[in-house]
């Protein structure tokens, strides 16, 4: 099985990252700042979100390479990991801080590879994964479309994308604006588990895609 080129962890910590200065913040369209990273990494967001159930739902094999994109601190990279012990996990981000925090909840794993990365333009070839995990990461784009495009092109065939989004997030993408957006990347679902307003969606790359 072929897997995406990988340097190592430090290497990957000290590249350059595309310029998201001006869009940090909260609110669509805007980047998540690492400088409120402990919010995301709050106790109580087991209570809604456990990783252990959006991990199950991807329906992950151990053998999976998986990309987890704009994984910020880290909340669902523990898990991810532990799920894949034969397979890898790419932990990619366009903030430095971000993968530092991702870096140390992930630390006793190995088979976990750290990417700085922009979500519009994924440093990795076609066919690169088997699985890619965006949760909370399309209202925060610039360009929605252009990044399931980015995901549709790393994932082998069969491979799937999960989409967590939750109403509790200013950027929240409504799942009928999902499907929309997919539809124009060439994705059509094939799951959804939740209510609309919190939910997770599974999707694939329509047949016959380039």
């Amino acid at each position: 099985m072929a897997r995406p080129t990988a340097v190592g962890r430090q290497s990957r910590l000290s590249r350059g990252t595309a310029d998201v200065g001006s869009g940090l913040g909260l609110g669509r369209g805007r980047t998540y700042p690492a400088s409120a990273a402990s919010h995301l990494l709050n106790p109580l967001r087991r209570i809604v979100q456990p990783p252990d159930r959006i991990v199950r739902a991807m329906e992950l094999r151990p053998t999976d390479r998986v990309l987890e994109v704009g994984c910020g601190p880290g909340w669902f990279s523990p898990r991810l990991a532990a799920a894949v012990p034969l397979g890898l996990l790419v932990c990619a981000d366009g903030q430095p801080p971000m993968l530092q925090l991702a870096a140390s909840r992930t630390a006793g794993a190995p088979n976990v590879s750290l990417q700085a990365a922009d979500a519009l333009r994924l440093p990795f070839t076609r066919g690169s994964f088997d699985a890619v995990l965006l949760a909370h990461v399309l209202g925060e784009v610039s360009d929605p479309v252009a990044c399931l495009v980015e995901v549709a092109r790393v994932l082998d065939d069969p491979g799937a994308l999960t989409v967590v989004e939750s109403r509790r997030d200013s950027d929240f993408i409504q799942f009928d604006r999902l499907v929309k957006f997919a539809g124009s990347a060439g994705l059509r679902t094939i799951s959804r588990r939740g209510p609309r307003w919190e939910y997770v969606a599974r999707l694939r790359p329509a047949p016959g895609l380039p």
